[in-house]
């Protein structure tokens, strides 16, 4: 799948903007430059799968959102064994979520895991 640049910068900036937050704090949330974070925004500089995930983190959404990927939920199987307490099951839930939205834009960009 190709991404088309612009259309993600655009869904990167409504998402900045949605939450409220500068495009300064975005950058410094993912250590870049202004002109580097603004090309990210104009669509003209791909992020890194790390940048994707704390800008997700500083917007407060989960970064299928900014890729428009379908949410990963309804596609999630998974089984586990707990002590009945759910809050611990909640946040492996989320992160095992935010894993699987980055392991499908990193592959709809070509990336794939090394093989050893």
């Amino acid at each position: 799948m190709d991404v088309d640049m612009w259309h993600l910068g655009l869904r990167v900036r409504q998402a900045r903007e949605a939450a409220g937050v500068s495009q300064d704090a975005a950058r410094n949330a993912i250590g870049i430059s202004q002109r580097a974070y603004s090309r990210i925004e104009n669509g003209d500089r791909v992020m890194k799968g790390d940048e994707l995930i704390q800008l997700a983190d500083c917007f407060g959404v989960r970064a299928a959102a900014i890729v428009g990927q379908p949410e990963v939920r309804e596609r999630a199987r998974f089984a586990v064994r707990t002590d009945g307490d759910n809050s611990p099951m909640t946040a492996m839930r989320e992160r095992l979520y935010a894993y699987l939205e980055l392991d499908a834009y990193l592959t709809s960009q070509g990336i794939t895991g090394s093989k050893r």
